[in-house]
Parts: structure tokens; sequence; C-alpha cells
């Protein structure tokens, strides 16, 4: 299958911003519009170089764009589906104007650079708004179908329909589904051929966990002769969610994954390194802060100050968990899974958790190496007996070490029962798929955000 010169130009000229693209411009123009309203309120406000023309303080400008950078990563404001609505706009500009103005009040009190705290309520108000504008205008001009990728979906209808709900709430203005192509069909190959030879779609979407027909498998290698690229339904799901497509995992996806022999050395001794050190801090703070919670934990119902409770880690090997203690006493046969507003739940341990400083003695699980400080959360042996049965591949959330936070956690929160349990499963297997310094650090840097702002419950 060969396409003519016309359809390729046709396909060329209509092709759809990739994603890396979008991110790209979204990054320069927030760089470009923080950039001038800094240098701007700098030379509004500071009187000494008002009569030189425009002075640029280089050194404080570049503290100011990583500042800004940094912010924008922590309230996730580089995720493309929170730039094509007014919701998600206002939530990434406030959140990283706040964290930004804290930060600069920090640097520049201890390094000015002639920055003042003036020159900073103006740049503030200025960031803010042009910052507002700049997002804006960038969902309605990127937000249209024109820069939307087109792509072709082989897949049954059912399965798509099944799996693809979470997906298309932030499809709008990435791609557009130009059609569904049943694989069962017999006139499969043919429609899909039809549709690359003459230009209407960008890519092709594989939905398909079996092996394929051979004529359609022809076809989807000739795509690459025209330049369309061929990728799985889940690699789009897992760009557009942060998550993986459990309906799509097969047996050969288990490959894929980073086995222990495969593990870069380097990263696995940084990340033990990292979590003997955060242990050790997490100690001495629990040392000196340990006498006024154990006061308040006390008098609340008048137990014991730690709570243990068996937990499995990696590999299944069970072990320990501590906390300070936030429920009342209760029989064992009572324990269950804690509930958004648990009754159980004493007057200081909702502050305990608000803060999330009832997880401060699991800084001695780190240390001993039972959990590290990012990583899938550690269930009970009798809920992970349930989900094992419910739910494929839970037991590959027990191939790493579990974690005091994780990408589930951050992205997710807390959830129950059998669904609940499947969607922090995706989220898990993202990250024992990803895993890496830059992800942790991520992962770290987002957990800090959410206990600053008492997101616990």
């Amino acid at each position: 299958m060969v396409s003519s010169p016309a359809a390729r130009s046709h396909e060329i000229r209509h092709r759809g911003l990739a994603l890396s693209e979008r991110r790209l411009l979204l990054v320069a123009g927030d760089l470009v519009v923080v950039a001038i309203i800094f240098v701007t309120a700098f030379n509004l406000h500071t009187a000494e170089v008002r009569h030189l023309g425009l002075a640029v303080p280089r050194i404080a400008l570049g503290i100011v764009l990583a500042v800004w950078t940094v912010s924008a990563v922590l309230v996730d404001g580089y995720r493309l589906s929170g730039t094509v609505e007014l919701r998600g706009i206002f939530r990434t500009v406030l959140g990283s104007m706040a964290i930004s103005f804290m930060g600069l009040l920090i640097v520049f009190f201890m390094v000015p650079y002639r920055i003042t705290r003036p020159t900073l309520l103006l740049w503030l108000a200025g960031a803010t708004v042009g910052l507002l504008a700049w997002r804006f205008a960038y969902g309605r001009i990127f937000g249209r179908d024109f820069f939307a990728g087109n792509i072709a979906v082989v897949a049954d209808p059912e399965v798509l329909h099944r799996g693809w709900p979470d997906a298309s709430g932030v499809l709008r203005g990435l791609y557009r589904i130009v059609e569904v192509v049943n694989p069962e069909r017999e006139e499969c190959a043919d429609v899909l051929e039809e549709l690359v030879s003459t230009g209407r779609v960008d890519q092709v979407v594989l939905g398909v966990r079996d092996e394929v027909a051979q004529p359609l498998f022809r076809t989807l290698l000739s795509c690459y002769d025209t330049g369309v690229p061929v990728r799985s339904l889940g690699d789009l799901y897992e760009e557009l969610t942060g998550r993986l497509l459990l309906d799509q995992l097969g047996p050969s996806w288990l490959l894929a994954l980073p086995m222990k022999s495969q593990t870069s050395r380097l990263y696995g001794t940084f990340k033990r390194t990292v979590d003997i050190v955060a242990g050790g801090i997490g100690l001495v703070v629990l040392a000196a802060v340990l006498p006024f919670f154990a006061l308040t934990v006390v008098l609340g119902d008048r137990g014991p100050v730690f709570y243990r409770q068996v937990r499995l880690g990696q590999y299944g090997q069970p072990f320990d968990i501590i906390k300070l203690r936030t429920m009342h006493n209760q029989p064992r046969y009572e324990q269950r899974q804690t509930e958004r507003a648990d009754s159980r739940i004493t007057l200081a341990g909702k502050l305990l958790r608000r803060v999330h400083l009832d997880e401060l003695p699991q800084a001695w699980n780190i240390v001993r190496g039972d959990m590290s400080l990012v990583g899938p959360r550690p269930e009970q042996p009798t809920y992970v007996e349930e989900l094992q049965r419910s739910i494929d591949f839970y037991n590959t959330r027990l191939s790493v070490r579990p974690g005091l936070t994780g990408w589930a956690q951050i992205n997710y929160g807390y959830g129950a029962g059998v669904d609940g349990a499947r969607v922090k499963l995706s989220y898990d297997l993202y990250y024992i798929k990803r895993q890496s310094p830059a992800l942790d650090i991520l992962i770290l840097a987002r957990t800090a955000f959410a206990v600053l702002s008492l997101a616990g419950r």
C-alpha cells in the first residue's frame, strides 16, 4: 500500500500536534509571560534603574523562572487535560502562583538581588493575569480539532467502551477518533488501508490482546511505509491518564517490567540511600514530637500510643507497620478498611491524619528496609488475598518494596472496595513500569505539597 504524493502532502499539512510539542509550547509560553512580567515589575519599582532604560536582573530572573517551573510541576500544571477547561486553568495558575510567591519571598529574603516585596507583589498580580490570559488563549487555540491528532482505533467497540471513559475526558483537543474498526470484521484490513492511504489518520491505535489476522498484520506493517505510526491502545491510555489500562494487559506485558537483574544498580543504591537518610531524619523528628503527640493520643481514650498491623511487603513478605494510633481501641474482629468520616477516628486522630503525622513512626520501617519512601502502599494480607482473586496482575504490585507515599496516592488517594483497588493498581503498575529517580522526586514533591495543603483525612 503506497499513498500518492498528494495524499502524503495532505497528511503532513493536517498532522496534529504531538503531546510533546503541545507541552513544549505551553512551557515556553509560561516562561515568556513570567519573564516579561517580572522584568517589567523590576523596572517599574526599582528606582535606581529607571533612568538607565530596560534593566534585566539575570540571576534573579533565572531564580524566578526556576521557582515557577517547579511550582507548576508540583500542582500538575503541565498535564494537558487541564489546559482545555476553565477550572483546570484557574487551579493551575493560582496554585502555581501561590507556591512561587512563597518560595520567592524566602529566596529573596536570604539573597535580595534588589528584589523587594513590593516588586514581588507587582509581579504576582501581573503574572497571574498574564498567565490566565495566555493559558485561556492556549486552550482556545490548541483545543480545536484542527490541531488534534487523527487516530483510527482497531479494537472491539465493546472493549473500547469499557476501558475508554477515563481517557475520553482528556481526549478533547488532543486526539480525534476518526473511526473505530472492529478487527473481527472481514473488511477490517481494507477499511484501515483506505483510512491510511487517503491521509485521514495520523496514527493507528491497536487495542487487540491476541494475535491479529495476517491481512490486518500486513496492513499494519505497511502503515510505517507511509509514515503513520502504530501504537497500542494501552500506550495511548497511559499517555493520557498516567495509568495503565488493565483490560489491555496480557501475559506478554510482564516482559516489559524491569526485573531485579535488569534494574539499574545505581538507581537501587540511590533509592536506598535516600530511604536511610530520610528515615533517620524522620526518627529524629519523631523523638522530638512524640511526648506531645503521645499525650494527645492517651488523653483521647487512654489507649496505646502506637498501633501495629501486619502488612505485606516486597514479594509478599509480612511485616509490622507502625503508626501513631488515631482510632479508638477496637477488637481485632471489628477491624476494617478506613472510610471517609470514619466514626472510629478520635479527635486527636483527626488532627494527626490531617497533617499526616500518624505515619511518622513508619520511618522505622523505612530504615529497617520493610518499606521505601516511594512505592505502592502496603496492604493487609486478608485484603491482598481477596483482591488477588478479583483483579488480574494484583500480585505484580508486590514485586517492589512498598512505600510511605506513591503514584496512586498523589493521583487518586484512598480507594475503597474492589473498584477502588483496581484504579489504584492501574497507577501502581504505571509506577512499577516507569520507576526512576525523576519520578520518585516528583512523587515526593507532590506529597510535600499535599501535606502542606492539609489534604489528609
